[in-house]
């Protein structure tokens, strides 16, 4: 306890000093602020609780304090990779207005981690976000919840917390759909939504949630919630939900900032991070593999609507969309859902000009494509292989490894490693040099999506670097024709390296989505797109009378 104060000590001095030489990146007349989201391989073997915890600590401290940080405003770690379930900490409430920097003399209330994380937000002058296990005694909240207490009295929460520049604790959200964990949820969804100092307003929510709509979509939609925190500990999943292409979507999707924090453990499945400014695209993001990695990406992040003239002035892309190599030692699922897609394999040539028609239950789709020689090579393996691809339509249920569920419906094009449906999804093995017999020089896929008061519309695509095209490589419009959305997706330059090219419609509420396979399980909640008679340039819809 005594080396506990003395440190807590030298942090509150430090950030005395310091608040006087470290002045503000951003304010509020500043047309950009500066946002980094952290990539972070957690440790697991060998340590203690209590060591696990002191180091992901120590190297959280220095992140945030190199010189790779020194310009930001806000600073984002990722879920699950701080300490865990057997030493949780209490969080005191964003209401309380507490700086429990500033209280580590007179209370022993707070994880020493807490303590020290406020005190190095206070000390750098940042906003400062972090994911916890955070516990809670059941008695503080059971006049607002009914329901029976763990024997041992806790609440224990999967949680995100903000620290202001001062070190004060000014948000908590408490994960609302847990994905195979042991954690509590509140009797209440929580909507966490704070001010900044540089005139932001951001709302949070960790991982899972993004597949639905409350909190997620509800943020965007209800509350107009224009930036949006997202830590996670994704595990990525072929063709169409890997962690990045994911991101990006919903950011493209929704027309919003999305700042994302991944952990960082590829053999797990876990790893991906970005920053992205809806519309205009990814401002940097990394998938890795093998080990994992500890990396701070950081980017120059516009206030207002989008345009891509001013994001391309500045700010310098940090992944590796043109590297020849695969990503490779990385664990991926696979979609269960991708044997029952009405599918047929594409049967394309160096010089092929096709155009066909799928449909599944009342969504009918088009794929025109035409294709030209490439002479690329992708990885220096021994053995060589080349992707096939089938295009698919599906409409209906899909399951998330347990008893939850989303109403979908998609019109993909994916890659198979040969001519059958089970191989779709599927990569080559680390070994394998990727040699394309051919490129796509016009490509594009287009479909009516029966209207639904609550439905999310994503472009959807993925490249072997498991990176989306970017807004110079895709067109994406959805057009308003009163019973349905006209939705394409349209390639704009030649690319020979696709795993995944399409469109991704999320149904929150399936009994809205008429036409829809049967009668399914209603998602947590549901997404109210914005309709009406004129023009919203920036999501490209274009409405007419109805």
């Amino acid at each position: 306890m005594l080396q506990r104060l003395v440190n807590i000590s030298v942090y509150v001095l430090l950030g005395i000093t310091l608040q006087a030489t470290v002045g503000l990146t951003s304010d509020v007349n500043d047309p950009y602020f500066v946002a980094g989201v952290v990539e972070f391989r957690p440790d697991f073997i060998g340590l203690t609780t209590a060591q696990l915890i002191a180091n992901h600590t120590a190297a959280y401290k220095e992140i945030f304090a190199s010189p790779e940080a020194l310009e930001t405003d806000i600073v984002v770690f990722p879920e699950g990779t701080l300490n865990n379930d057997f030493q949780p900490t209490y969080v005191p409430a964003a209401e309380d207005a507490v700086i429990p920097c500033l209280l580590a003399n007179q209370s022993s209330r707070y994880e020493d981690f807490l303590v020290e994380l406020s005190c190095a937000a206070r000390t750098n002058r940042k906003y400062l976000v972090i994911n916890l296990t955070e516990k809670e005694n059941c008695a503080d909240n059971a006049a607002f919840d009914p329901r029976p207490c763990a024997t041992n009295g806790l609440n224990i929460y999967n949680t995100n917390v903000v620290f202001d520049r001062e070190g004060r604790v000014i948000s908590r959200y408490r994960k609302v759909n847990i994905y195979v964990e042991q954690k509590n949820t509140t009797y209440q969804p929580e909507y966490a939504i704070f001010d900044t100092d540089f005139g932001v307003r951001f709302a949070q929510f960790i991982c899972f949630d993004l597949l639905f709509y409350t909190p997620a979509e509800e943020l965007v939609v209800k509350y107009g919630i224009k930036n949006v925190i997202f830590t996670a500990s994704f595990i990525s999943e072929t063709p169409f939900l890997t962690a990045v292409q994911l991101q990006q979507s919903w950011a493209w999707g929704n027309n919003v900032t999305v700042l994302a924090a991944g952990s960082s453990y590829p053999l797990s499945g876990a790893t991906g991070s970005g920053i992205y400014a809806g519309s205009s695209g990814s401002l940097t993001a990394t998938m890795v593999a093998n080990v994992g990695v500890r990396q701070l990406l950081v980017a120059r992040v516009p206030k207002n609507e989008h345009t891509g003239s001013r994001l391309e002035a500045v700010n310098t892309r940090q992944f590796a969309a043109a590297s020849t190599a695969p990503l490779t030692g990385l664990r991926m699922l696979r979609d269960p859902q991708l044997d029952n897609f009405n599918s047929q394999l594409l049967n394309l040539t160096a010089s092929s000009v096709i155009a066909l028609q799928q449909c599944a239950e009342d969504l009918c789709c088009t794929l025109t494509a035409e294709t030209t020689a490439s002479q690329s090579s992708y990885g220096n393996g021994s053995a060589a292989g080349a992707y096939q691809y089938r295009f698919g339509v599906f409409t209906g249920q899909r399951s998330y490894e347990k008893e939850q569920y989303s109403t979908v419906a998609i019109c993909g094009m994916y890659a198979c490693t040969d001519d059958t449906v089970a191989s779709c999804g599927l990569l080559f093995p680390a070994n394998t040099t990727i040699q394309p017999a051919f490129a796509f020089k016009r490509l594009n896929i287009a479909g009516s999506f029966k209207k639904a008061e609550r439905l999310l519309l994503m472009p959807n695509t993925l490249n072997l670097n498991f990176y989306s095209l970017q807004p110079a490589q895709v067109a994406w419009e959805v057009t308003d024709k009163c019973k349905s959305y006209e939705t394409s997706i349209d390639l704009k330059a030649s690319a020979d390296n696709l795993l995944t090219f399409g469109i991704y419609a999320n149904y929150y509420d399936s009994s809205a989505a008429t036409g829809l396979a049967g009668s399914m399980l209603v998602m947590l909640s549901c997404l109210l797109l914005w309709t009406g008679t004129f023009a919203i340039d920036f999501l490209h819809i274009r409405f007419t009378d109805c």
